[in-house]
């Protein structure tokens, strides 16, 4: 019996290892197969981008004007672009050769660049050099080259997201936001930008492009997952580009690279065409919402882009976006407004530079009439709680999925421990965790993981209510604008943004209100403010120890602040911006060293 027994265990034992071997095996040989592809990308990429590089000095090295055009044309905005184009101070093909051949430079040395269309913009530049004698002002942004993020549909090029199994699989057609952007005589897609492998966390890194830098310091992240356009525009390759966000992945990346970006109103600008982490391609999470919005270096081109959305066009061909025109007569208008500040959302204490902009801002606004007055946040824990919650509600199943066997990137090491934490253990592992001071990472761990459809329709009940708390309290306090930090610190040194998920709070805090906020860079980090104190924290929570970390050698960093509006009232929010911006002054506002390091006339 006892040998019977013996037996029947040795064989159990023995069926289980060899099924992890099998399994193992099997990951392994997925890993191996989405290298490949990767590597197989990137050297198709990089052969490509040679020859581009040989046609653009050999074919159309006649059109490389002078370096004082070729200076002007690379420090230009794109409305100031439109300017010199109408004076005809240079022309339309000039334009897209020196941004191409800057963008190249660029993409090289801070990898924030996937695949590049340089030959066909200039082929449409020198249409419109040759058929345009007069230049058509009903066209928003005609001529104007503008930059993707590789997760918007354009036709022949990858929405890889980051995924090197999504590699190679080009889209058919333009998405509604390229159509768009066409229509107003732009050429968007003429490079396409980096993101981080699913696009979940405040970084740009993936398998196929590597590790994005950041213009002002090369240790640093542009931030994520709109990181390659932050990047890209800084080191003034791109006048203009085109990200997404759901947590902040226009405003982190706008905030860490000194920009202007701007998240509108969910549900105002159109996603036909934006592609979803997705295996299906299909989100069937909607109460969370993405949205499409611009990153620029003025307020100037947010108001060209949105403009360019909100088109008739975009109505009718995406019923389910509401017509909602521009209403230029909001955006002028000059009515003094009350806006609240908050230097501290009392869950992630700001460095003393985010504290330093937004206060400084908030006297500039002051002086300009308006009525600023400080604000309270309202219960951010419950933000969170409820935010994690929505997002990873099925356990984060569909997101992995995407991924197709493919290895996920360390960075995803933290968040995956916590949502594959069986529920049952949740309370008692987030007591242990408090037990060591670690209060906020407790929170987070009671509030992920899988939910049974009752649970989420009671997140859901919760995430209602708690937008009319804030809405309520905005109105009972006569709020037209809020003023906040962007991001709770500087642009984090590459590795840190899994520790730091807790300072994106002054971010995603609006995507879970539906609120349009966008993002102003007034300041840089002085020498006096490289370091960092939380006093309501242990120092042995790993998220202070971190941003300690962060703090140091921050100096010269640029530092934004955000404006958030109403539902719907994007052009007031952007109206402020530029009120903001015009105050601070184009000679405040920072630009990396790095960018003017770029010389287009050597190899």
């Amino acid at each position: 019996m006892l040998t019977i027994c013996y037996w029947s265990i040795s064989l159990i034992i023995g069926l289980i290892i060899l099924n992890w071997f099998r399994c193992r095996s099997k990951k392994l040989h997925y890993y191996s197969i989405a290298r490949q592809c990767a590597e197989k990308k990137r050297i198709a990429r990089d052969k490509h981008r040679e020859e581009l590089l040989k046609l653009l000095r050999t074919k159309y090295s006649t059109y490389l004007p002078d370096r004082s055009i070729v200076e002007k044309i690379s420090q230009s905005t794109a409305t100031e672009l439109l300017y010199g184009l109408r004076k005809k101070i240079f022309t339309y093909t000039q334009v897209t050769l020196v941004l191409s051949l800057r963008t190249i430079k660029i993409g090289q040395e801070l990898y924030c660049t996937t695949e590049e269309f340089f030959d066909q913009a200039i082929e449409y530049a020198q249409k419109l050099d040759e058929n345009n004698s007069n230049y058509q002002e009903e066209f928003l942004l005609q001529g104007i080259p503008i930059s993707l993020k590789d997760i918007i549909d354009q036709q022949g090029a990858d929405s890889s997201m980051g995924i090197s199994m999504k590699n190679f699989q080009p889209a058919l057609k333009d998405s509604l936001i390229v159509q768009l952007l066409k229509e107003q005589g732009a050429f968007p897609g003429f490079v396409r930008t980096a993101t981080l492998q699913g696009m979940m966390l405040p970084d740009t890194v993936s398998e196929t492009y590597g590790t994005a830098l950041n213009p002002f310091d090369l240790t640093r992240t542009p931030g994520g997952s709109s990181g390659g356009e932050g990047a890209l525009i800084a080191a003034r390759g791109s006048p203009l580009g085109i990200g997404t966000d759901i947590g902040g992945s226009i405003r982190i990346p706008a905030h860490f690279c000194g920009v202007f970006g701007f998240k509108p109103t969910p549900g105002r600008i159109t996603g036909v065409g934006v592609a979803i982490p997705s295996v299906r391609n299909e989100t069937g999470e909607s109460n969370i919402r993405p949205t499409v919005g611009p990153l620029a270096r003025c307020t100037d081109d947010l108001v060209l882009v949105m403009r360019s959305f909100l088109q008739e066009n975009m109505w009718y061909n995406d019923p389910e976006v509401a017509r909602q025109p521009w209403r230029n007569e909001r955006f002028i208008d000059k009515k003094r407004l009350t806006i609240g500040f908050y230097t501290n959302d009392n869950w992630f204490p700001p460095a003393p530079a985010c504290i330093r902009a937004v206060n400084e801002a908030a006297e500039v606004l002051r002086k300009l009439g308006h009525r600023v007055i400080p604000y309270t946040p309202i219960d951010i824990p419950e933000a969170v709680r409820i935010f994690v919650g929505i997002i990873g509600a099925d356990g984060n199943r569909h997101f992995l999925e995407s991924f197709e066997n493919e290895q996920i990137n360390p960075l995803y090491k933290l968040v995956l421990q916590a949502v594959k934490l069986p529920n049952f253990l949740r309370p008692l592992v987030a007591h242990l965790i408090r037990m060591f001071g670690d209060r906020r990472n407790a929170h987070i761990i009671q509030s992920v993981g899988s939910k049974t459809a009752y649970e989420y329709f009671d997140l859901v009940i919760d995430m209602k209510k708690y937008i009319k708390k804030w809405l309520d309290d905005l109105r009972k306090n006569h709020i037209d604008l809020l003023l906040t930090p962007v991001n709770g610190l500087p642009a984090y040194r590459h590795g840190q943004s899994s520790y730091l998920f807790h300072s994106c709070t002054y971010t995603f805090l609006f995507n879970l209100l539906s609120l349009p906020a966008g993002v102003v860079p007034v300041t840089l980090v002085r020498d006096d403010e490289q370091y960092y104190e939380d006093i309501g924290h242990l120092n042995n929570d790993m998220t202070v120890s971190a941003a300690k970390d962060a703090c140091r050698q921050s100096a010269g960093l640029p530092i934004g602040v955000q404006l958030v509006g109403w539902p719907n009232d994007d052009e007031r929010v952007l109206g402020v911006m530029k009120e903001l911006e015009s105050a601070i002054g184009q000679n405040q506002l920072p630009i990396p060293n790095f960018a003017n390091d770029i010389d287009i006339y050597t190899d």
